[in-house]
């Protein structure tokens, strides 16, 4: 611990009987962002909790009966089994952690004021909570078990038509081609009213399923810039009253908002090509979930002393993984920036 004795010699009347004047008594963060999509799926209802089991599954049928027929009369009728059509889909539990320390010096140093202990362990341990969470916020959009194995199978891994990820679930996608493959276009170049919006409309009906249509589409804040930009160019951005009043740029697309979030690829290159940009994404809400063990949802453990030194610990603990049930239903765009 430091050396805080000279803190406390103060050298004039003036210091002696004066305190100095706190602004707030909150911590202001310099550091995290934007965590959009991942608090998309925390707060639409799309969390399932899942007690137990070694991994995450569900079936998918791909294929019709072989029984279907028009008859007549005395023909002979089909009796196939459906069996083959049948398939499960797994993906496995992955774990985040993270870690709030104590020196034990810190806590005899305030021993009698409950409130200056709590405050400092509130303090710290909201930050614990916001790294864990900006971890798993990139992740869940980035990250593919190429990057990490251990990390969630994140939107670039299951958003895909096999460039990326040839297997989601433990499904190859060349099994199955289109019916387990999302809508994706990763060599988008030219500009944004020519070429990048007809890229987004044709994909987005591409990825409809009778009138179920994306209902979230998500971007970094340069490929918003470019969209808006576009826009500009041939007078076909409408501001909203209240966006303009509060000096906000908001961006519908067929009804539905576009969301900006830092953690989405930019300045990246695409999957098919050595050219930069970043991606855009068009989601179903009915189709992505993301499954947590209630048991370990940011789960706060006992605080223990540690061995190897005078400190106290907690640890945090999540256990869940993004599932993408019809990948289908969804779609990727990378616009070239560069």
């Amino acid at each position: 611990m430091a050396d805080l004795s000279a803190s406390y010699a103060y050298t004039n009347v003036l210091q002696a009987i004066t305190r100095e004047a706190v602004l707030s008594d909150v911590v202001f963060d310099q550091v995290f962002q934007s965590n959009k999509f991942m608090m998309y799926l925390l707060q639409r209802d799309m969390v399932r909790y899942i007690k137990g089991g070694a991994a995450i599954t569900w079936v998918n049928n791909f294929g019709r009966s072989p029984n279907s027929i028009a008859f007549d009369g005395a023909d002979n009728l089909p009796i196939n089994s459906l069996a083959g059509n049948l398939v499960r889909a797994s993906l496995p539990w992955r774990g985040y952690a993270d870690a709030l320390v104590l020196e034990v010096t810190d806590l005899v140093d305030n021993e009698g004021s409950d409130e200056a202990i709590l405050g400092m362990v509130e303090a710290q341990l909201d930050i614990t909570r916001m790294s864990m969470l900006d971890l798993m916020s990139q992740d869940v959009v980035t990250n593919t078990q190429a990057i990490s194995p251990r990390g969630f199978d994140g939107l670039a891994e299951a958003i895909d038509n096999g460039v990326v990820a040839p297997t989601y679930a433990n499904i190859a996608r060349a099994t199955y081609g289109t019916k387990w493959s999302a809508q994706v276009n990763y060599n988008v170049a030219g500009t944004v009213a020519a070429n990048l919006l007809p890229t987004i409309h044709q994909i987005d009906i591409n990825a409809s399923i009778d009138n179920s249509r994306p209902d979230a589409y998500f971007c970094n804040r340069l490929i918003l810039a470019y969209l808006i930009e576009g826009l500009f160019t041939q007078d076909a951005y409408i501001q909203p009253d209240m966006a303009r009043t509060a000096g906000g740029n908001d961006y519908i697309f067929n009804g539905n908002p576009l969301f900006i979030d830092n953690h989405y690829e930019t300045n990246t290159t695409s999957p098919t090509t050595s050219a930069l940009g970043g991606f855009i994404r068009g989601l179903n809400s009915s189709f992505i979930k993301l499954a947590i063990n209630p048991k370990l949802n940011f789960h706060e453990t006992d605080w223990i002393a540690a061995q190897s030194n005078a400190t106290m610990f907690t640890r945090l603990l999540f256990r869940g993984n993004l599932v993408v049930p019809k990948p289908q239903a969804h779609w990727a765009v990378f616009f070239q920036t560069g």
